[in-house]
């Protein structure tokens, strides 16, 4: 059974520092790893959802989802490793951390970044929930 590695995906520097990193590892190891590449969207507000019909909110979703998820794909395109895409709406953390166990993943490797709060100086909210949300090792990459 191939061992999988969660890679959540928001479109900043430090995501796409994780990828490559996850990259480098994966190709270093004999038993090459599948790089699951995940982009969570937080849920548009019922303000506006009741005036917006389903399908182009699954649209609007969809298209931010593609657009975060095409640099990752263009760099591991030449990586030799296997990869698959997700996009999924709801709460970040919570998804993360659920989807990773439902994929059955080994591992979390993720972007950290800072807040203004002490633990954020170290970790970012996001990072900090996965880590306290997820019984898998998380990666942070800064």
């Amino acid at each position: 059974m191939q061992t999988q590695w969660l890679i959540p995906l928001d479109g900043s520097d430090q995501a796409l520092r994780a990828l490559d990193l996850a990259v480098e590892e994966g190709q270093a190891r004999v038993v090459k790893p599948e790089l699951v590449l995940l982009h969570v969207q937080a849920p548009l507000s019922s303000d506006i959802t009741r005036f917006i019909d389903g399908k182009t909110v699954d649209d609007y979703h969809r298209e931010g989802g593609e657009k975060v998820l095409q640099p990752a794909r263009e760099a591991l395109a030449a990586s030799g490793l296997a990869y698959s895409a997700h996009i999924m709406v709801g709460e970040i953390a919570p998804t993360i951390a659920e989807f990773a166990n439902s994929k059955g993943c080994s591992k979390i490797i993720m972007g950290a970044h800072g807040t203004g709060s002490a633990l954020g100086l170290l970790l970012g909210s996001v990072s900090a929930k996965v880590i306290h949300l997820s019984p898998l090792n998380v990666l942070l990459v800064h």
